[in-house]
């Protein structure tokens, strides 16, 4: 398996699509736990044919962030 961008910096590419494995690795998951994110539809998911799929890191961190639960309470 070769390695996610030949070992440059993550921060600066992202503008580059990330396969499952990639972004598994940058939401702290397992790949099985990207797939149950693109099966609930929770994350943009570009489908490039049957088995090959990309996502776009800006899309998906703007699609997470929808679910985030702030603190109750919290001062103003």
């Amino acid at each position: 398996m070769c390695r996610p961008f030949g070992g440059l910096r993550l921060e600066a590419m992202d503008d580059y699509l990330l396969n499952k494995d990639q972004l598994a690795e940058r939401l702290g998951l397992k790949r099985r736990g990207v797939e149950c994110l693109i099966a609930a539809k929770k994350i943009p998911v570009l489908k490039i044919s049957g088995r090959c799929v990309r996502f776009s890191w800006p899309k998906v961190q703007a699609a997470l962030a929808k679910f985030e639960i702030k603190e109750v309470g919290a001062a103003k």
